[in-house]
């Protein structure tokens, strides 16, 4: 019989307490669905509990409670002592603990003390587990910082002391209700084309958006984009606007004349007829206002700035991609500060470094100053797992180079030969931009294609590495790494403005025209302002070698006059690696500098009139510029000779 009623009153026991357990859990889960889910019952939730606080202890003002509150002290309580408290919220008294010492739970002063039922005996090595550090408020309101999401600026409650500022924990916390049912990305209506000649129109424009990237005359889509009925975009699927912005972007150099007015023009019309534009688009756009023009100055920082922070103003997250151009641009500017903040940002956002951000690493390294950096950026590269091209060892020479160390950037030229020639897998370096951007593409997402492989692979029973790193050889292998029309480009500009070593010019020309390179105009440029440079003081660097290399550049030019102009009927974009040599304001100055320094006042005129005769279509500002040069030499000879 003892047994029998010393059962019972446990089995009784242990009933109320869950029965307590699930009525409370019950009142605060029904509670809560009250507070959170008819419009002001928050507000009528709040103003409750401070009625009932009023008529036994008043809460200071500060400790109003909200949903984000409820969460962070039930978070709280997970870590406390489960035997002695548990964190209760119902709207109208609630109490936490408030501190444990010695294994004991002290209760808040205002609540008087609540029986709990239990059939656990109180040991003193349960109350030592229960023993922990406690986390601040603090800690929790910065982990829901990370999500970066906006806050409503409704004015604070007319408190004594300001409160901190909270994040919300979900984005639908700060939805407007007449949101809810309209997803940021639905489907559009698009209109139908309002005659047979628009019609037309707008066949013609999805025929061009269909070719090849890279592989369209620009100048045509943008005229049949403009001849389509405004507004424009009504008319267009989400596809052709993708498709549209694709082929805005494909241009060899961002300084290009018209690229970016373009671009702006259809992202400016995508925002005013809420069509969502991407966050790949928002990054060109970003590229544009920063390498718009030849000369990255803080001009350039700053537009590249703006245009990052007017991406996130629209509800855009910036992407790795967003600090690897914005990292690029303040580095090309000198502001090496502002891209040491930024540096700092990608890794507080953690987020990963891919190819492009690497190499930018290197070239930083390089306009630093510091060759070692530029070797440790590489290592860093190739431990990283990317895979090495041409392009990234042309950073790697032109950093060195500008690291002062000229001599280990001709080694490193010599070794991309040697590679070359040892490959029995090895492919051929791309000759066209349009090839080069897409390697570089396609270098990028294999290479984290494998890292993914390789990391979910090593997480495996059986994990390791070898499968991932003999595929990643393999394709190292078929990568290109001789040196191209850049690398030989580097080299020269180098020879003509520091080494003034002619001989190696003449020798790297050579070598580009074995190797079937064209030899672009810029090279040209940079070879006669070496003869302004060292011509009259270096003995090579004399009339007779300049004639050679003018003679050569006439030549090239007329093998194809009129390829700098508007593309062929085909379609098919221009590309700078290939085409011919031709007279700019920047070669016409190098030139009459050149022969006015090696041959002459004579000869410079002469030079002048010839450039005059085969320049066809040099404009008046063009023309007046080189004559100021040419005036302005003539003027100091007659200075000289008055002396």
């Amino acid at each position: 019989m003892y047994t029998t009623n010393t059962l019972l009153r446990l089995w009784t026991a242990r009933l109320a307490s869950k029965i307590a357990l699930c009525s409370a859990m019950t009142y605060d889960l029904y509670h809560m669905s009250k507070v959170r889910g008819k419009e002001n019952a928050l507000k009528q939730g709040i103003n409750e509990g401070k009625r009932r606080r009023s008529s036994s202890n008043p809460l200071p003002p500060q400790e109003v409670r909200t949903v984000e509150d409820v969460f962070v002290d039930s978070l709280v309580a997970a870590g406390e002592c489960r035997q002695h408290a548990v964190a209760r919220h119902n709207g109208s008294n609630w109490w936490s603990p408030r501190s444990m010492r010695h294994g004991r739970c002290q209760r808040s002063p205002r609540i008087a003390p609540r029986r709990h039922f239990t059939t656990r005996a109180s040991t003193r090595q349960t109350a030592a587990l229960a023993v922990s550090e406690e986390i601040t408020r603090a800690e929790y309101t910065d982990l829901v910082n990370t999500y970066d999401l906006r806050v409503s600026h409704a004015p604070a409650p007319p408190t004594e002391h300001k409160q901190p500022q909270h994040y919300p924990l979900a984005p639908r916390l700060v939805i407007p209700p007449e949101k809810e049912d309209k997803p940021p990305f639905a489907p559009r209506v698009v209109l139908p084309p309002e005659d047979e000649g628009h019609a037309r129109d707008l066949k013609r424009f999805r025929q061009l958006l269909i070719r090849p990237l890279g592989q369209i005359s620009l100048n045509k889509l943008w005229d049949a984009y403009q001849r389509l009925h405004a507004p424009r975009l009504r008319y267009l699927h989400d596809l052709d606007i993708r498709r549209l912005f694709k082929h805005l972007s494909w241009v060899e150099f961002k300084h290009e004349q018209d690229a970016m007015p373009r671009y702006n023009a259809v992202l400016d019309e995508c925002l005013g007829e809420h069509i969502p534009v991407t966050s790949n688009e928002w990054n060109t756009a970003v590229a544009f206002a920063g390498r718009w023009s030849r000369h990255v100055t803080t001009a350039e920082v700053r537009r590249a700035v703006e245009t990052w922070m007017r991406m996130e103003s629209h509800n855009t997250q910036a992407t790795p991609v967003t600090f690897n151009i914005l990292f690029d641009v303040a580095v090309k500017a000198s502001r090496f500060a502002l891209a040491d903040t930024l540096y700092n940002e990608l890794k507080a956002r953690d987020m990963p470094l891919n190819r492009y951000f690497r190499n930018s690493m290197i070239y930083y390294a390089g306009l630093r100053g510091d060759g070692d950096a530029v070797r440790q950026a590489f290592r860093d590269l190739v431990n990283a797992g990317e895979i090495v091209d041409t392009s990234v060892m042309n950073c790697v020479i032109l950093s060195l180079v500008r690291a002062g160390e000229p001599t280990a950037a001709e080694h490193v030229y010599a070794k991309m030969k040697r590679l070359h020639s040892e490959k029995s897998a090895g492919t051929s370096t791309p000759r066209s931009w349009q090839k080069q951007k897409e390697l570089g593409a396609l270098l990028n997402k294999a290479a984290q294609r494998l890292r993914e492989e390789r990391a979910e692979h090593e997480s495996s029973f059986y994990g390791s590495g070898v499968s991932t790193d003999d595929r990643r050889e393999e394709v190292q292998k078929r990568t290109p790494i001789a040196p191209n029309a850049r690398t030989y480009r580097i080299l020269i500009q180098h020879h003509a403005y520091t080494s003034g070593r002619l001989d190696q010019i003449q020798a790297l020309m050579a070598e580009m025209k074995g190797e079937e390179w064209n030899v672009h105009g810029s090279v040209y440029v940079h070879v006669l302002r070496g003869f302004w440079r060292h011509g009259g003081r270096v003995a090579l660097w004399d009339r007779d070698a300049l004639e050679g290399v003018w003679r050569d550049f006439l030549a090239a030019s007329e093998a194809d006059p009129e390829s700098h102009d508007d593309p062929d009927d085909n379609g098919s974009e221009g590309s700078e690696l290939e085409r011919a040599p031709y007279f700019t304001k920047s070669l016409a100055v190098a030139a009459v500098r050149a022969f006015h320094k090696c041959a002459g006042k004579k000869r410079m005129l002469e030079v002048w009139e010839e450039i005059r005769e085969r320049w066809g279509d040099m404009d008046g500002d063009e023309r007046d510029w080189v004559q100021g040069t040419i005036d302005k030499l003539v003027r100091e000879d007659a200075m000289y000779i008055s002396s």
